[in-house]
């Protein structure tokens, strides 16, 4: 995890196609549930640290592997991701 957190501070900037993310933040993928549509959020680095939104880390971690490409996927709920940010008492960005 540590290691994934380092990876993120140091990248300076991530494109999509979109223009690209500050640095300092890393864009993340919420996959959702069942017929939940995905929705992508952009979150600082340093957000990531909470106890919250690290367990939903973990979790893309056993899922998708420490060297996902590109977008970081994250599988939970989307509602669960945006409370999760609440209690860590981040700011995010949906793009």
């Amino acid at each position: 995890m540590r290691e994934l957190i380092r990876r993120l501070s140091f990248s300076d900037r991530v494109s999509d196609g979109s223009g690209g993310v500050p640095r300092g933040c890393v864009p993340l993928l919420v996959v959702g549930d069942g017929d939940e549509e995905s929705e992508r959020f952009v979150v600082r680095v340093e957000a990531l640290r909470h106890p919250s939104l690290a367990v939903l880390l973990e979790m893309a971690a056993q899922e998708f592997g420490y060297k996902q490409e590109g977008i970081l996927r994250v599988p939970c709920a989307v509602h669960q991701f945006k409370q999760a940010l609440s209690t860590a008492g981040a700011v995010s960005t949906k793009y």
